[in-house]
């Protein structure tokens, strides 16, 4: 095997590393449809996935500019005076009381009454934050993020917002992918070594360019992720597969205060089924467990003021599913089996 050929499929191997997003279990991927306003739901646990971590795939050219890592908020208030913490896995950890200094944010983890979940941006932490600073209680904070989570209105601006910010992106990305796979090879190929350097000093160039984007984006459109911003910036300026994934990577940021039910409503995306599967858990949460009970009666009320954006209601996602053409049928879960 010759050292090109070594080349290539090094570049490729970690062009395609460089294609995944790794989000935590509790997380939902929205991706747009090629057709129409409907959103298809991907779930990090569905490809491969860790204890706490889950493989997204990306589209492979650049960029997946429809691709929304939605994240819902990591704490919750349950029908009585305590919480509820989600774990990165998912799971839900009953917590009887929470003051501000059970609060805490480190390497990319929340930290509550002595647990941890892991967050994709710290921009959830910077809304308690300045709900904090505006004398809220931490029982007022973590309503008033949930309520934010849930606006479709709110969700939509987030996604027109980022659409604007992004635009960029949608640009840089493309070039440095033709440049780096196809523009590079053929040069040395055809042209030999000094056109060769010429591209690579053009393909620099672009990849100083994404990485002051990011650096802008982190100063001035999310300056709550001005670190990370700034780490994948400094990241963009030497490995051009991170700078070709600029979009995808900046994308936790901009959608990780955006619960999936309110972006999906924010399109009127009403009749989704991950939506409608979402709505059934919270109308039927399993018995035996007290934190999914707690959340259920909390949440519900939420989410139906979010559905009601949409003229929908809880009832509408609860119908007994049609079974008359499976004669041997004899059960019902509304849980799983309602239409």
């Amino acid at each position: 095997m010759s050292a090109f050929t070594e080349f290539v499929l090094i570049a490729i191997a970690l062009y395609l590393w460089e294609s995944t997003l790794w989000l935590p279990l509790r997380g939902i991927a929205l991706r747009r449809k090629w057709r129409g306003k409907g959103w298809k739901a991907v779930d990090p646990a569905t490809y491969m996935a860790g204890k706490e971590l889950g493989l997204v795939p990306l589209l492979p050219f650049p960029p997946d500019f429809g691709i929304a890592p939605c994240q819902a908020p990591p704490i919750s208030p349950d029908e009585g005076d305590g919480f509820l913490l989600e774990r990165t896995n998912g799971n839900l950890l009953i917590l009887k009381s929470l003051e501000w200094n059970d609060l805490s944010e480190k390497d990319h983890f929340l930290v509550a009454g002595g647990s941890s979940t892991r967050m994709t941006s710290p921009r959830y932490v910077d809304l308690l934050r300045r709900a904090k600073q505006r004398g809220a209680s931490p029982r007022g904070a973590v309503t008033l993020a949930w309520r934010l989570a849930l606006s479709p209105t709110r969700a939509g601006r987030e996604w027109r917002r980022w659409m604007k910010v992004s635009g960029p992106f949608r640009i840089s990305g493309p070039l440095l992918a033709t440049g780096f796979f196809g523009g590079l090879p053929l040069t040395y190929i055809y042209l030999g070594i000094i056109p060769m350097l010429i591209v690579v000093a053009w393909l620099w160039l672009l990849m100083i360019w994404t990485a002051a984007r990011l650096w802008w984006l982190g100063r001035r459109a999310y300056p709550a992720a001005r670190t990370a911003l700034r780490m994948d910036a400094f990241l963009c300026l030497f490995v051009p597969f991170h700078a070709m994934r600029a979009f995808e990577i900046a994308s936790v940021h901009a959608m990780g205060t955006t619960h999936p039910v309110a972006l999906i409503l924010s399109s009127g995306d009403s009749d989704n089924p991950w939506l409608a599967k979402f709505v059934r858990r919270i109308l039927h949460p399993l018995p035996g467990s007290p934190g999914e009970v707690g959340f259920s009666a909390a949440f519900k009320p939420m989410l139906a003021r979010a559905l009601a954006h949409q003229k929908k209601s809880l009832a509408d996602y609860d119908l007994p599913s049609d079974r008359s053409d499976d004669p041997e049928s004899t059960c019902y879960c509304p849980r799983c089996h309602a239409r």
